[in-house]
């Protein structure tokens, strides 16, 4: 009996002690603040709860000593959740959503100034369904889709800059397919195609000078002029493109002193490009006509 009895006080105490190692080990890799515990491994090293990983002994190139550099939940000692990665400059550089420690979810990606740059759906290492893309003023500039293998599909948008849209089509698998229509900055359309599996159809296509509107409801293009400010044509020395007032393009390349010295100048017959002359060193040196279409 007395002998039983230090055996089993012996286990007990071994006991006690390895349930003492393992809170101590957890609370040792432990940095708590204002008492919330993060950085914790369990008793078998797993990585557990909330995580901040910070920049030691210069890991990570650009971030400060002791910086943080992301941050989220660890379970099992795998990646779950929203994990937030951060510039040097402190300002967000992606949310990635994990399951199974693989980056499978939606996904914000953000420009160094902290402006929303992209967002969507990442699945299996592509991106999936709704994706949208913005300029560095937050405009949007790409409003796309995918399907499963990771290839745009059905309706897209391209923006202009001021917000206006710019292309609008169907794409396939990839490709564009049918009708893409593209648009001036003005919201006035600039021209329509067609496209069998990418590849445009070129009797199919209309192009039109800008300040033309296109009525959706009779799918003919009106030719209505649309008002419009022409823009003062004063410049300076270096590269300019210069404008007609319908918009179209008339001069572009390097000016010294009001004078085309290296670049095009593009003629036009009712509104079409026929021809565009290329000038160097301020002397003419050939033209090339443009063939129509039709």
């Amino acid at each position: 009996m007395v002998k039983e009895a230090k055996d089993m006080n012996a286990k007990t105490v071994i006991t006690y002690f390895t349930l003492i190692a393992s809170f101590l080990v957890a609370s040792a890799q432990s940095s708590g603040n204002n008492g919330d515990s993060i950085n914790v491994r369990d008793a078998n090293n797993q990585k557990q709860g909330w995580w901040k990983v910070y920049n030691e002994d210069g890991k990570y190139k650009g971030y400060e000593n002791g910086q943080l550099v992301e941050e989220g939940e660890y379970v099992d000692n795998r990646k779950t959740g929203v994990w937030t990665k951060y510039y040097p400059n402190g300002n967000k550089k992606h949310e990635l959503t994990f399951a199974n420690n693989i980056a499978n979810g939606y996904a914000k990606i953000y420009y160094r100034t902290g402006q929303l740059q992209e967002e969507g759906i990442w699945k299996m290492n592509r991106w999936f369904g709704q994706y949208k893309y913005y300029y560095p003023d937050g405009v949007l500039k790409y409003d796309w889709n995918y399907n499963g293998s990771g290839k745009r599909e059905g309706e897209q948008k391209y923006f202009h800059e001021n917000g206006m849209l710019q292309y609008l089509g169907d794409w396939k698998n990839g490709n564009e397919n049918g009708e893409l229509l593209e648009y001036y900055e003005d919201g006035s359309i600039k021209a329509k195609r067609y496209f069998e599996a990418g590849k445009v159809e070129p009797d199919r296509t209309v192009s039109l000078p800008a300040g033309k509107e296109y009525d959706e409801n009779i799918k003919k293009y009106t030719g209505k002029p649309k008002p419009k400010t022409i823009a003062k044509t004063d410049f300076e020395d270096g590269y300019n493109k210069l404008m007609n007032p319908d918009g179209t393009v008339s001069k572009e390349g390097t000016f010294k002193d009001k004078k085309l010295i290296d670049g095009k100048v593009y003629v036009y017959e009712n509104g079409q490009l026929v021809s565009t002359i290329v000038y160097e060193g301020g002397k003419k040196v050939g033209e090339e006509s443009i063939s129509s279409p039709n």
